[in-house]
């Protein structure tokens, strides 16, 4: 966003041009800077010269892609009701795969404190025996934010995707697929 002495600048030469031209048609100038200014080949010289000064900025932007962290480490997969239940070496904070919208969290009989995602990719995942959430339901995340984090013992992930449950080897398609 400009700064109020840039938009005052900006305002103070475009009515100074203004002014330069009327004084200069009513020959109460003899210059002809306006003329130049006004010429089919000066005015983008002009305005690139213009929008230069404008654009210029102290402020460093630093450009890089985004690090996306994985989003769970885990030693072993086992079949578990709809889902698979992972085993957690240590406790570690769980990361979006992907943009998308926190549709649940509670607390259910099977799973205990549960969360579920519905990613921006029609994917559903639903994440049980978390320890904590962090974040509340109906909020939208994006790929990399933490949204809940388990302690060192099992995780309880259910991938739905087209309608239907993912199987066990496509969940760990799916895990992997993050990590890449």
């Amino acid at each position: 966003m400009l700064s109020k002495k840039k938009w005052f600048l900006a305002f103070a030469f475009v009515l100074l041009f203004y002014m330069l031209d009327r004084l200069e048609n009513n020959d109460v100038l003899s210059t002809n800077y306006a003329e130049s200014l006004l010429a089919p080949q000066k005015p983008s010289e002009v305005y690139q010269k213009v929008v230069a000064w404008v654009n210029n900025s102290d402020e460093l932007i630093n450009v890089s892609a985004p690090i996306t962290p994985p989003l769970l480490e885990y030693k072993s997969i086992q079949p578990f009701a709809d889902g698979a239940l992972l085993s957690i070496d240590e406790s570690q904070n769980l990361h979006a795969s992907d943009n998308g919208l926190i549709i649940f969290t509670g607390y259910t009989r099977q799973t205990g404190k549960t969360l579920s995602i519905l990613y921006d990719s029609g994917e559903t995942a639903t994440y049980g025996f978390v320890e904590d959430f962090q974040q509340l339901p109906y909020t939208t995340i994006n790929t990399g934010d933490i949204f809940a984090s388990v302690k060192n013992d099992l995780l309880y992930i259910k991938v739905e995707k087209d309608g239907e449950n993912l199987e066990t080897e496509e969940l760990v398609e799916w895990l992997t697929a993050l990590h890449e």
